[in-house]
């Protein structure tokens, strides 16, 4: 067996209660047997010796950080057993009694052979993988002025949640995609994983292909999806979310920021007129802006200058940029890249990566997901975000008609 891929970096050094809560919550609290399902019964063909041969050839990687404040990512970690992986996440004993406990645990794609055994072979490359999507929340800073950095708050997290409501109705209507898990990410972001067969062996062009279909140059004449999805979700979210909860007329850099997704000069088509919509909105702005109007009133101005004049493409384009995912790219398109799995702890924040239900995604609060101090105290409160889980898998399951352990929780 080859020796672990290790990289280094340095960060805090984790605590000795924070090892002996890790082991206990990878001992007593994580899925495993759910995870091992999840990642597995895509891979079913004909027996279940398919199924055991996928998890074998699943890569993982972990943090482990050591005294002395110095952390390691090792990644080529693949485990014969689901039993195996949860042994090696329990940590080992070093001196004086402490633990070397892995504080995260990444997923990636399933090879052509054991990624462990990558030295032996000549050729070990990724043979399918989950379609992911990931979204920070700090792509949104220009457009935001509730939190900065990597902070996260109700306000913000509806960004993350319409991009949630968009995501789930594209792919749903232009790809057949239904096993569509959503994730929040521990800290400050969302990430998307789906499972179906069809979208585990999609080739980097392929993934490629999806994020370019929704990037396409915003005109008036927009595909279908794309015209629903702004008269049926982004518009709605804006208008009654977005203007007033980021004040994108009443706080004067928002106010800027705003001006500049408009055109300077514009000239219709049948007639000789040149539009001039940043001066025009601009002047109008001026008039008003001691009237003590709310955001929302005053985009209806600007929203009746768009239309009235024919602009109806620069109203998409408002609209979409503010509202939009802000996907990072090479991470749905590189079938070798990884993504923190659900259940585990979030390093910096402790905070658990815990599933969603699409159904209650603006209702989700980030400052109330529990940390692994409450989890330990509380271990009730990690039975919700299991259910969610556990829903989710067992509707994979009756896709094939496979045997459900226990009945779905409502």
């Amino acid at each position: 067996m080859m020796e672990d891929e290790i990289d280094f970096d340095f960060s805090n050094e984790i605590s000795r209660q924070e090892e002996t809560q890790l082991k206990e919550y990878y001992d007593k609290l994580f899925p495993f047997d759910l995870l091992y399902d999840w990642l597995t019964i895509n891979s079913i063909n004909e027996n279940e010796e398919d199924k055991k041969r996928a998890f074998e050839r699943r890569e993982f990687s972990v943090k482990i950080s050591k005294a002395g404040g110095k952390s390691f990512v090792i990644r080529n970690k693949s485990f014969n057993r689901v039993e195996d992986l949860k042994e090696f996440l329990k940590g080992k004993q070093c001196n004086e009694g402490a633990y070397e406990v892995p504080e995260r645990l990444d997923i990636g794609a399933i090879y052509s052979w054991e990624p462990s055994k990558s030295a032996m072979v000549s050729d070990n490359h990724p043979v399918s993988k989950e379609l992911i999507f990931d979204i920070d929340v700090d792509d949104y800073n220009p457009i935001r002025i509730c939190c900065g950095s990597t902070s996260l708050c109700e306000k913000c997290w509806g960004f993350l949640a319409v991009s949630a409501e968009f995501i789930d109705n594209y792919l749903k209507e232009c790809y057949g995609f239904q096993q569509i898990l959503y994730v929040f990410s521990g800290r400050r972001g969302l990430h998307v994983w789906v499972s179906d067969r069809s979208a585990q062996f999609l080739t980097k062009e392929n993934r490629s292909s999806i994020l370019n279909h929704i990037r396409v140059e915003l005109t008036s004449n927009q595909i279908p999806i794309l015209k629903r999805s702004f008269n049926q979700i982004l518009l709605p979210y804006f208008e009654k979310h977005v203007l007033e909860e980021q004040e994108i007329f009443t706080n004067e850099n928002q106010r800027k920021h705003f001006l500049k997704q408009l055109p300077i000069s514009y000239k219709q088509d049948n007639k000789k007129i040149t539009l001039n919509p940043i001066e025009d909105i601009e002047k109008t702005l001026n008039e008003i802006q001691d009237e003590g109007l709310l955001n929302s009133e005053i985009w209806f101005a600007v929203k009746s200058y768009l239309e009235d004049n024919n602009l109806i493409e620069h109203l998409y384009n408002i609209v979409f940029y503010y509202t939009m995912p802000r996907f990072d790219e090479p991470v749905s398109i590189g079938i070798n890249h990884l993504l923190k799995s659900p259940f585990c702890i979030h390093p910096n924040t402790k905070k658990l990566c815990v599933p969603l239900d699409i159904k209650e995604i603006y209702n989700f609060n980030p400052n109330q997901v529990p940390t692994i101090d409450q989890l330990i105290s509380d271990p009730k409160l990690f039975n919700k975000y299991k259910k969610i889980f556990k829903n989710h898998v067992n509707q994979m399951k009756l896709k094939y008609n496979l045997a459900i352990q226990d009945p779905m929780e409502f």
